[in-house]
């Protein structure tokens, strides 16, 4: 870490509320999603000239699997926290994906999506995950699923995106796959047209009122899937308006995860607005910020751990606690399990330094720290 990295860092952490205890919560997004569908639909992407490895995503991020959640609850239950808590991975969910079969049937006119439990049985390998996570992950406290959103995708833009007739895209629709990456060889007013990931992006007054509507279908639909409504949550891509928040808390949704905000301003264009820990919005819904990085699958040669454990003790001098930003394509090991298995080592011993160097830590998901901060804010 630079001196100019630790001077930002110095600074997120400086601002708001304080602890003397030891906190520590892994916040990863983008659980639920479907992305790239398998090894073989990479390579025919590749094959046919779409530029699916320059990113660690369209590379190596996928549906998590029966195998993937039984090698994280492992490496997550054999570190035990002060209080003998087993390490917890807060997995921001998503709660539904493309139907692709029936949008083909109509022609790409229509949009139509698959709840998260069918998208599971649809694919290989995957006819367990549903339940193990509610019978473990969830009882056990070690994959405690927050909302993320209904897809994870503008709606809107990826319709007009597969019914563009740019090639990559009708590759990748053929194929079942969420691109979300861009083309040098299209013209860049048109490319950011189609830039899709963002969900709750919004260009219009009409697509405003449409995220607001998905955005509480999507929390009904995750109350239902995982039997208790989330309090907390992070917009896909940091991307939200203030106006999401009456939706979120007319439905039980009290902390946001993102203290950086990315707001809409139309036409493509985006304002960075910063919160602090124990901000307060116009409906009482409290921020925090993620203080430390652990990305291995951006470079599995890099040393992510001692990175992240430097974060981590900035975070704890400043009397926070350390929540740790990380994604699902770094569990996920349908396209590559060697990327999943060296980040599972990495965390696994990442862990266990932190017992270590300080171990009075205790473990908690995003949902406990909120009730924390609320209570003694």
């Amino acid at each position: 870490m630079n001196f100019t990295q630790m001077v930002r860092k110095s600074y997120v952490n400086f601002r708001g509320w304080s602890t003397d205890k030891k906190y520590l919560v892994i916040e990863s997004d983008d659980w639920g999603s479907i992305r790239m569908p398998s090894k073989e639909v990479y390579d025919i992407l590749l094959k046919k000239g779409v530029n699916v490895g320059k990113s660690n995503y369209t590379k190596y991020d996928c549906l998590e699997s029966n195998q993937d959640l039984e090698n994280i609850f492992e490496t997550l239950s054999s570190v035990k926290d002060a209080n003998g808590k087993s390490a917890v991975i807060t997995a921001n969910a998503l709660v539904a994906n493309p139907d692709f079969g029936k949008i083909a049937k109509a022609d790409k006119k229509d949009y139509f999506f698959e709840s998260l439990a069918d998208t599971y049985l649809s694919y290989p390998n995957h006819d367990r995950v549903l339940k193990m996570w509610k019978d473990i992950g969830i009882k056990e406290n070690l994959l405690y699923p927050q909302f993320h959103g209904r897809e994870h995708f503008n709606v809107n833009k990826w319709m007009r995106a597969i019914n563009a007739d740019i090639t990559q895209e009708n590759i990748a629709f053929e194929n079942r796959v969420l691109l979300g990456i861009s083309d040098k060889n299209i013209e860049k007013n048109i490319r950011n047209r189609f830039q899709y990931m963002a969900a709750l992006e919004y260009d219009t007054e009409a697509d405003k009122i449409e995220v607001e509507r998905i955005t509480a279908e999507g929390l009904a639909m995750f109350k239902d899937t995982f039997g208790f409504a989330s309090t907390s949550f992070v917009a896909t891509a940091a991307v939200r308006g203030d106006h999401i928040d009456k939706v979120l808390s007319e439905n039980g949704v009290k902390f946001h995860q993102g203290g950086q905000q990315l707001v809409p301003l139309g036409n493509g264009q985006i304002k960075k607005v910063n919160k602090y820990w124990g901000d307060k919005n116009n409906y009482g819904q409290t921020y925090w910020r993620r203080n430390a990085t652990f990305e291995p699958s951006r470079n599995q040669d890099a040393d992510s751990v001692d990175s992240c454990l430097a974060e981590i003790e900035i975070a704890f001098r400043f009397g926070k606690p350390a929540v740790i930003n990380t994604h699902r394509v770094n569990f996920a090991g349908g396209i590559s399990e060697k990327n999943r298995d060296l980040t599972l080592v990495k965390l696994k011993e990442l862990l266990q330094r932190v017992m270590k160097k300080w171990p009075e830590v205790q473990f908690i998901n995003s949902a406990q720290l909120g009730e924390i901060l609320a209570r003694e804010k």
